[in-house]
């Protein structure tokens, strides 16, 4: 009897162990405004293509399902928000801009010790 739930408790462990391949985002992305729905289902479509692509070759063997669900939707969301679409959470896409550091002082300003 002992030899039977061994042999259970090692099959539900080793199906456990197995890694699921994320199948779909796992974030929420919206539509910028005014964008055709059309034109966001396409990009919807090559994002999701784009975020298996960055798991690599073999993804089974580079680590856990959660792992490479975060991975998976890091990609997506880099894509999608790429793209101008809405991730809920970061700020609006926009052009970039570099930020102005206030209170820093040119090398030229600076007194070197003689």
């Amino acid at each position: 009897m002992r030899a039977r739930w061994y042999a259970l408790l090692l099959g539900i462990g080793i199906l456990s162990a197995c890694t699921v391949l994320p199948t779909g985002p796992g974030v929420l992305v919206l539509p910028a405004v005014g964008k055709p729905m059309e034109v966001f289902q396409t990009e919807e479509g090559e994002c999701r293509s784009y975020a298996q692509q960055q798991l690599g070759p073999a993804p089974e063997a580079a680590g856990s399902s959660r792992m490479l669900q975060i991975r998976y939707d890091r990609a997506y969301v880099q894509c999608m928000y790429a793209r101008g679409n809405v991730v809920p959470g970061a700020p609006a896409p926009g052009p970039s801009v570099v930020p102005h550091l206030q209170g820093r002082r040119s090398a030229k300003s600076v007194a070197m010790p003689g």
